[in-house]
């Protein structure tokens, strides 16, 4: 069942969502994001139902979000569907809980504006997060570290449980299919893109392709695997994949998964740098990253009355490939996301380009503390003998 329309009563003037339907349609979203089965407003009751008899009353809800901006309002939201749904029937013990657990693959910037440290998390690849779930029926809960203190266990038992669990549910590739695509949509308890936390999975296809298998998972309930050695299939993925990862609220990664030497699954580029799809799914990737932080932390400094620009990231194609890049502007305090080059704008000055890194030896500048991924804040133009370094290592992009 799909989100039906509030009754007249709960719709603002005109058919123009008012604040109840806002805030039902973002309840009924975090619900469905969350594993819930089926959830529904329910208009008589101001409540979203989901499973067979879970309920969710949005009345306190409701005023606790009525002055608050957008961007709290979702964080509100979503911190009351985490709490209230683990609250209803979440397990009590380490033993109890055990069975249930389950690794997921998050986006880097999953946790923002959760208070520092709430969720168990892990980098397990560029930009992409590891984090375990108890998996109850209608839904599912991520594992916070609160959580583990009171079960008595440390992170690397709950990781191994969660992932030990999902063994028993991965299944290994067909050899009977040939080099046929394959394709996985998890419609609920699928947990499919976790399979590539599953050692051997996405190796056990290399023996139908004849050639190391390459997956994709652009949003968080679809995985693609498919050979490695045909390069017009490879670009047509990569193209297709690109525009679902930027069209999705529930975006994963665009680029490419493989398997290396010793077995590990591990982005395309490192195995293969010259394919190239890989540098543009890597930089689409960064900027999907820092866009989703750049809102979060926009409002941040509105509300810490910190007056600094958060600098964008854009995509740029160069003679050396597709490369991140972010400006430093003359006169404007910003923080500076890290991409591979920074342009320097000064007003009527030709722009020029140089590579983070070497940005970062010359001026010195240091990442803010917590952060990911990082940024570089800087609040005054380079002197005339540090600028005059710089274009001493500029490069040309054009």
């Amino acid at each position: 069942m799909t989100w039906r329309p509030p009754s007249p009563s709960i719709t603002g003037v005109g058919g123009i969502e008012g604040p109840k339907e806002q805030l039902a349609r973002l309840v009924v979203e975090r619900v469905r994001s969350e594993g819930g089965a089926e959830p529904r407003l329910d208009p008589n009751a101001f409540a979203v139902r989901y499973g067979d008899d879970s309920v969710l009353h949005l009345d306190s809800l409701l005023h606790e979000t009525a002055d608050v901006s957008a961007l709290a309002r979702e964080s509100h939201v979503a911190h009351f569907v985490s709490t209230m749904m683990s609250s209803l029937d979440w397990p009590g013990t380490w033993n109890d809980a055990l069975p249930r657990l389950r690794p997921v693959l998050e986006p880097s910037t999953y946790t923002l504006g959760a208070p520092s440290g709430l969720l168990l998390s892990r980098r397990v690849f560029p930009l992409v997060d590891e984090l375990v779930v108890v998996d109850m029926p209608g839904h599912r809960t991520a594992v916070s570290w609160s959580t583990i203190d009171k079960w008595g266990v440390d992170p690397s038992t709950v990781f191994a449980a969660a992932r030990s669990n999902l063994a028993t549910i991965t299944q290994h590739a067909d050899p009977t299919k040939g080099r046929a695509i394959q394709r996985l949509v998890d419609g609920g308890g699928g947990y499919y893109t976790s399979w590539l936390l599953d050692p051997g999975w996405l190796e056990s296809h290399r023996g139908r392709f004849g050639c190391p298998p390459v997956a994709f998972v652009p949003d968080v309930d679809t995985i693609f695997v498919l050979p490695s050695d045909d390069p017009g299939l490879l670009a047509k993925h990569f193209r297709m994949v690109e525009q679902q990862y930027v069209h999705t609220s529930r975006a994963l990664s665009p680029q490419a998964y493989t398997v290396d030497a010793s077995g590990s699954v591990v982005t395309l580029d490192t195995v293969n740098p010259d394919d190239p799809g890989t540098a543009r799914a890597r930089c689409v990737h960064i900027a999907h990253e820092y866009a989703a932080q750049s809102s979060w932390l926009t409002r941040q400094y509105e509300l810490d009355r910190i007056h600094s620009f958060v600098g964008t990231v854009s995509v740029k194609t160069t003679p050396f490939g597709p490369r991140t890049v972010t400006i430093w502007t003359d006169g404007i305090d910003v923080s500076l996301p890290h991409t591979d080059l920074v342009a320097f704008c000064e007003e009527d000055s030709e722009p020029f380009y140089v590579q983070f890194d070497d940005v970062a030896a010359i001026t010195g500048i240091t990442p803010l503390g917590g952060l990911d991924p990082s940024r570089y804040r800087v609040n005054a133009w380079p002197t005339a003998d540090v600028i005059g370094e710089l274009r001493r290592y500029s490069i040309s992009v054009d």
